[in-house]
């Protein structure tokens, strides 16, 4: 099946955020649905251009109650001011949309992330494909 058509029958909204936007405005989209691993960062443009999981934004809210030992911990705790700031620029993503979704599963099991980006050659994003809707598939295949 190609990545388009599973897009179709399995339409995910994807959790976006802009790339001037502050840590707490960030957070409450990404607690304003439970579904949500991961954000995405967009330009002005709605282009693509970052992600910020789950677990760097729960690192950098929560901080505050970790023991700190050594001096990178201590500068984790300066929170940046904008996803721009937070956000990875490199991370995994399924494109162009007319691979076929099996072929991008390894990429989404190599490391191992819950949502896989669709995005298209202009950097715009087409929708996310979720690793637990793949594997419910998968299951009730068999």
């Amino acid at each position: 099946m190609l990545v388009s058509e599973w897009l179709k029958l399995h339409p995910i909204h994807a959790g976006i955020v802009y790339e001037d936007w502050g840590l707490e405005k960030v957070m409450r989209t990404l607690l304003s649905n439970a579904r949500l691993h991961d954000l995405y960062v967009l330009d002005a443009e709605d282009k693509v251009v970052g992600h910020l999981s789950y677990q760097k934004l729960a690192k950098l809210v929560l901080a505050d109650h970790q023991a700190s030992h050594a001096r990178r911990e201590i500068l984790e705790r300066v929170v940046p001011g904008s996803a721009s700031e937070l956000m990875d620029a490199h991370f995994a993503s399924a494109a162009p949309p007319d691979e076929q979704v099996s072929k991008i599963l390894y990429r989404q099991l190599e490391r191992w992330v819950e949502d896989l980006p669709v995005i298209d050659g202009d950097g715009a994003l087409l929708g996310v494909i979720n690793l637990s809707d793949v594997l419910y598939c998968v299951m009730k295949e068999r």
